[in-house]
């Protein structure tokens, strides 16, 4: 598995499209810091410089991972998948002990690996283009990048279906990145659809993908002193983590039922 996993990934260094869609992850935090640096005028104190680092984290967490980390997945598993399609490799793969099976789930963790990434590498662009800004509202970093790549984990977890869309479409590069942005635009409307609902906004993927880190830095904030916990019923813990493993299960199930019919 892991000799797997390593093929899959010399496939980002093969493809441009990947370390394009890569830098998203730093131009986004740049164009967040321009907009938001007037909320820094009058800041003296430390404390308001560290709710100005947390704003901008919380920002960057909702628009980064969740609008463009459901639309980007489906671009890269679009790569992930369709290499072997498209180059007409899998007459090859027949002739070597790897089953189907543990070909789609060294794909699924690469591009695991991929989000955690991604998430990591936008929590430190934001970092670091908020140090160069002003040092005194960077605070607790280590933290906030864990919870970036459980993020990570997390939000590639609920946007799976668009990865099962898209081989199920078993089209172009090009609709699969329409079907993708199509998926993170569709969750975002259901999401301010349903805001005032609190019933219906509990089955959303979005807000599942986001509830464990956000516990969590609300956890680490209360421990620091810099804010009060408003900690959640524990059912809803753990509908998270079965909507999580349901999701996980049954997209997996698809996706290698989808994959096995036109690979034959």
């Amino acid at each position: 598995m892991r000799k797997l996993i390593l093929c899959e990934l010399f496939k980002y260094r093969r493809n441009k499209v990947i370390p394009a869609l890569t830098s998203l992850s730093l131009l986004f935090p740049l164009a967040l810091i321009f907009m938001t640096k007037s909320e820094l005028n009058g800041a003296d104190t430390l404390a308001e410089y560290h709710a100005y680092y947390d704003s901008l984290f919380n920002n960057n967490l909702a628009y980064s991972s969740m609008l463009l980390l459901p639309a980007l997945s489906g671009c890269i598993s679009a790569v992930l998948f369709f290499t072997e399609r498209d180059c007409g490799a899998f007459k090859n793969l027949r002739v070597i002990p790897v089953t189907e099976r543990e070909l789609i789930f060294a794909k699924l963790i690469t591009l695991y690996l991929w989000s955690a990434i991604y998430s990591a590498g936008s929590t430190a662009a934001m970092t670091l283009f908020c140090f160069f800004l002003e040092p005194a509202a960077v605070y607790d970093v280590l933290f906030r990048l864990f919870c970036s790549m459980l993020t990570g984990v997390t939000m590639a977890t609920v946007s799976l279906p668009v990865v099962v869309i898209v081989i199920y479409m078993n089209q172009s590069y090009l609709l699969s990145l329409l079907l993708s942005f199509l998926y993170a635009v569709a969750n975002w409307l259901l999401l301010i659809l349903f805001a005032s609902n609190d019933s219906a906004l509990r089955w959303l993927p979005l807000i599942n993908g986001l509830i464990l880190p956000s516990s969590l830095l609300g956890w680490r904030k209360a421990f620091l002193g810099v804010g009060e916990l408003t900690a959640l019923p524990f059912q809803e813990y753990v509908f998270t983590a079965l909507f999580l493993l349901f999701s996980l299960s049954l997209c997996a199930f698809l996706i290698i039922r989808f994959y096995k019919k036109w690979s034959r």
